[in-house]
């Protein structure tokens, strides 16, 4: 059995199910928040893996099981092997009081064998990616039973920050699905399969988030949206990341102007996947209009289900971001539709999975439909 840790990102939860969908045959347990134990009967390719995913910021694998006599000499000769001139020590069932002392005797050891080296504190999930990445830090984290894991893999901070704040077309007003959670999304509609299979459509296509992160993971995009702005936008920005942020050429993309209920007659592939966050209203809705708000995207989103079955193979998933308004007296939840319509023609295979921000009105509602 092989073991790693992963560390997550804000939104646990997501990225435990984001996880669970790529890797169905994992164990997953929670040895400390925001940490997930993952057990494999195979061996990951990390750098494979991590790269997919978007709801882990870490990966760490198991060096080895040690005890509490053993631990300090075991600590010393793994960096002594790696001469790290940077290391962290992140004991996740300790005081910080019994780290920090920890990591002092382990770097007077290193010191005494001739290594010039510091430590460096850590938070509860450890250290970050940028200090891992900038200085060359080795990261050792010890659970409970003494197992002792190094980290591996971290993300690209770099190539996030891009993609959220530098590619050329953006609309203020609108939602901006963050690319993170619209990577999330996608993983957890192509699952275990091959993503250089498959054929994705966003019919909401917006600024094409959702289509650039899918995009870069070999998949085949269409995209649509009513706004012509918005399509050419969508172009612009999938120019952008075949020049800027892709290691290959990516696949060409298709990308029109349709309304999301009727746009079955422009497609040519057949689609895999629907992957989307459509529209979500206004981005203020006064308090007296949630009401109105909610039951008027809901006919929206009713419509749209409808007219997807109409083309979408058989067991295709659409993983759909709705609204959750939050009123004075009571919130508007806009997914109840799904549930109360049992001939739609899909399978709800999770509605518990909710996105939100700090002070947002707003919440978003991930749903994993199956095509029947």
């Amino acid at each position: 059995m092989n073991s790693y840790l992963f560390f997550l990102g804000q939104n646990s939860l997501l990225s435990q199910a984001e996880l669970t969908s790529l890797i169905p045959e994992a164990k997953l347990t929670t040895p400390h928040q925001s940490i997930v134990k993952l057990d494999s009967p195979t061996s990951l390719d990390l750098p494979s893996l991590g790269c997919r995913l978007g709801g882990t910021v870490k990966i760490a694998v198991l060096k080895q099981t040690s005890s509490a006599k053993q631990l300090q000499d075991d600590l010393v000769k793994l960096l002594l092997d790696q001469q790290a001139k940077n290391f962290s020590l992140n004991l996740l069932d300790a005081t910080n009081q019994e780290s920090y002392e920890l990591s002092n005797e382990v770097k007077q050891r290193l010191v005494d064998n001739q290594l010039r080296t510091r430590f460096i504190a850590p938070t509860s999930t450890g250290i970050s990616p940028v200090i891992i990445t900038k200085q060359k830090a080795v990261e050792l984290t010890i659970d409970s039973d003494f197992n002792i894991y190094q980290t591996t893999w971290v993300h690209s901070f770099k190539s996030w920050i891009n993609r959220d704040r530098r590619k050329p077309f953006v609309t203020p007003k609108s939602g901006m699905l963050p690319p993170k959670l619209a990577r999330i999304m996608v993983n957890l509609a192509v699952g275990d399969k091959d993503p250089g299979g498959l054929t994705l459509l966003d019919p909401f296509c917006g600024t094409g988030t959702i289509l650039m992160e899918a995009a870069l993971q070999g998949i085949k995009v269409i995209g649509s949206d009513l706004s012509a702005d918005k399509v050419a936008g969508t172009k612009t920005n999938l120019d952008w990341l075949d020049e800027n942020q892709a290691c290959a050429p990516l696949k060409p993309a298709t990308v029109f102007q349709a309304n999301a209920t009727n746009l079955k007659d422009q497609l040519v592939d057949q689609i895999d996947l629907i992957v989307t966050e459509p529209t979500l209203g206004p981005a203020s809705p006064s308090q007296d209009k949630l009401s109105d708000i909610a039951h008027g995207l809901q006919k929206l989103y009713l419509g749209a289900l409808k007219h997807w079955a109409l083309f979408l193979k058989p067991q295709a998933r659409v993983v759909i971001a709705l609204p959750i308004f939050h009123g004075q007296d009571r919130s508007y939840t806009t997914a109840d539709f799904i549930d109360a319509r049992e001939n739609l023609g899909y399978n709800t295979l999770r509605n518990d999975l909710i996105f939100t921000r700090p002070g947002a009105q707003i919440e978003r509602q991930i749903v994993v439909l199956e095509k029947q």
